[in-house]
């Protein structure tokens, strides 16, 4: 096995170094974390004792700053990468440290996910990360793993508790497996493995361990190697996970056992399920769902298609639909045995004229079925979650749009629903939850304001106490003295 790489962190910040040594993920990394240190003379007798392949400091400390660190560095261990942290990001910091060798520069407060959430947007495909850039080491040989809750009406503490218990319970059966908090009720994982063997010896250690009956869908992507295939193992265990929900399968579904389905690689096909999903959900736009599939399905039929091919298409467009309505939690809306229904009149077509009329049948039923709903339980499961994707997510950039591409629905549509459900238009909501958070970091920490501005997910300070003041009728400073804390 390969030796990690360790690790010195130096803060004069003991909430800093305690929580960058216990949260990250180094192990998973190739890291460990040799030591920590309070000031830079502690820093230096620590590397005289123990030399370490990387340094993360704060640049500015009481006495000798991380500068001061980086000039003994560079010319007593020139060999030693040193990562600056601070959360002062004046350039001119950045360019001293950089002269002195330093290899990147973080601005606190350090977002102690940051690998892992690196991993997540390039296996979904929003951005192009470079493995060697931040020391992520993917295993030569592995499988993605997606994992979601059945029951989405669990309280939120027991949600992160089952989702944390699957996740230590995956990390210590396969020593290497990288897991990640992919969505509100869901986890993707790496798994290494030695070969298909391996690979399903700890599906059915899973099987054994973890309800997949009554509490947990699966899907699993086929063998892949290194961290190239990373989006493409994340979309292949994400379809599996999808025909979970819209057949009535139990238990664990392989990409290897649908591959046909999504042999043929058409856009269009995935653009038009959002869509469709978007239209039927939408009750000012069912009317529109109809005509724009038949529509997309003239399209596709000039590619020209097979009958075999244009079958395997629009099975696989209803299986991933239905697999979305799944989460609306539709009452007296038999969506598994008219999908079956369907699907065996499309097998059974014997021309693609007949196909698209057999969906066009299946998508006008579910129209039809949408406008008969009870509106209260068509909007209480998507707002229930959304809710929750806005508490774990609202330090990031949030914004109406971002949201309503998250969750398949159109912004003017998600906008209506979301005021209607919860009494606040998505800006208060994301307004409400960010001061509450603000309120206990006051409260409960001795963070500066500065920091716990940019914790709450604000990159204008002024602004931010402006917001701050209009909800509770205080500064943050003012607030932060009425409990007693020093500024």
């Amino acid at each position: 096995m390969t030796e990690a790489y360790e690790v010195l962190i130096i803060d004069d910040e003991e909430i800093v170094c305690r929580g960058l040594a216990q949260f990250v993920k180094w192990e998973a990394h190739g890291f460990q974390v040799a030591g920590t240190a309070y000031s830079v003379d502690e820093g230096l007798a620590f590397l005289e004792r123990h030399p370490v392949d990387v340094v993360f400091l704060d640049i500015r400390m009481p006495k000798k700053t991380g500068l001061d660190m980086l000039k003994v560095m560079h010319s007593v261990y020139p060999e030693t990468k040193a990562v600056i942290l601070s959360g002062f990001s004046e350039f001119s910091y950045a360019q001293e440290a950089v002269r002195y060798g330093a290899a990147d520069y973080l601005t606190k407060p350090v977002n102690l996910k940051e690998v892992e959430g690196l991993l997540l947007s390039a296996a979904r495909g929003y951005g192009d990360v470079k493995a060697e850039d931040y020391g992520i080491t993917m295993p030569d040989q592995w499988y993605g793993l997606a994992v979601r809750l059945l029951d989405q009406e669990l309280p939120e503490q027991e949600i992160c508790e089952k989702k944390e218990w699957l996740k230590q319970m995956t990390e210590g059966v396969v020593p290497g497996a990288i897991v990640l908090n992919n969505e509100s009720y869901g986890l993707f994982a790496v798994i290494p493995c030695r070969g298909e063997e391996e690979a399903e010896y700890f599906i059915e250690i899973l099987e054994q361990s973890v309800d997949m009956k009554r509490e947990w869908a699966c899907g699993v992507s086929k063998i892949k190697h290194g961290f190239g295939d990373l989006r493409e193992a994340y979309q292949e265990a994400g379809q599996a996970l999808r025909y979970h929900r819209a057949s009535e399968k139990e238990g664990v579904i392989w990409y290897k056992n649908i591959e046909a389905l999504f042999s043929q690689s058409i856009p269009e096909v995935t653009e038009l399920i959002t869509r469709l999903y978007g239209r039927i959900t939408g009750p000012s736009e069912r009317a529109e769902a109809v005509p724009e599939l038949m529509e997309a399905l003239e399209r596709l039929e000039k590619k020209p298609l097979t009958l075999a091919q244009m079958q395997t298409l629009c099975i696989r467009c209803l299986i991933e639909l239905n697999g979305l309505l799944q989460g609306l939690k539709l009452q007296d809306v038999d969506l598994h045995g008219q999908l079956n229904r369907t699907l065996e009149k499309i097998l059974l077509s014997s021309d693609i004229n007949s196909v698209s009329g057999c969906v066009g049948d299946y998508v006008n039923w579910l129209v039809e079925r949408m406008g008969a709903a009870d509106d209260q339980q068509l909007g209480k499961g998507v707002i229930r979650e959304m809710q929750l994707y806005i508490r774990k997510h609202y330090q990031e950039n949030l914004s109406l749009n971002a949201l309503a591409e998250q969750f398949f629905l159109h912004p003017n549509y998600l906008s209506r629903l979301f005021k209607e459900k919860t009494g606040k238009n998505f800006v208060e909501y994301l307004t409400e939850v960010r001061m509450e958070k603000v309120m206990e970091l006051l409260d409960g920490t001795e963070d500066k304001i500065a920091d716990i501005c940019a914790m709450a997910g604000y990159d204008n300070p002024r602004y931010f106490s402006k917001v701050f003041k209009q909800y509770t009728g205080m500064t943050p400073s003012e607030y932060r003295e009425r409990n007693g804390w020093n500024v």
